[in-house]
């Protein structure tokens, strides 16, 4: 069985198989997101296999095959980057971190008729544009996200 695991419960499961494949969020330490050490800590894997077992109590009786920490990619602004950049042709899709998983069919829509045509069409990406940062035009939502690193 593939499941998907977080801190709030499964996300998605697959029909079984010999593999259990589980994600889980765990809140930043404060390391950098391009910190060396990938490892991860103790403190990590006793809450990662405390939430599966309450979540799915008879891997208890299963082992541990690997694990892989995944940093997850945000901008300052904690809000994503559609746009040209750098060099001719060099585009940006990139902080997208789960919003992009929610919003990429119209982003991605947005992203190619920037691409094809110069401007988006679809929905009005501009404010996501890489320049917003140097200009210090930082985006703000209704709802503040706190800030990640601290």
């Amino acid at each position: 069985m593939i499941v998907l695991l977080n801190l709030s419960g499964v996300l998605q499961s697959h029909p079984p198989t010999p593999v259990s494949l589980l994600a889980y969020q765990y809140p930043s330490g404060g390391e950098p997101p391009d910190a060396e050490d990938q490892t991860p800590t103790p403190t990590f894997l006793e809450k990662l296999i405390d939430q599966m077992v309450k979540r799915i109590p008879r891997i208890e009786e299963s082992g541990l095959h690997s694990i892989h920490v995944g940093r997850d990619g945000i901008t300052p602004d904690q809000r994503a980057i559609y746009s040209a950049a750098g060099p001719d042709g060099f585009y940006l899709a990139c902080g997208l971190s789960a919003t992009g998983f929610k919003t990429s069919p119209t982003a991605s829509t947005s992203l190619v008729e920037l691409i094809i045509d110069g401007k988006s069409a679809t929905l009005d990406i501009t404010p996501f544009r890489f320049e917003r940062f140097a200009d210090g035009q930082l985006l703000e939502g209704e709802y503040a996200y706190g800030h990640i690193w601290k």
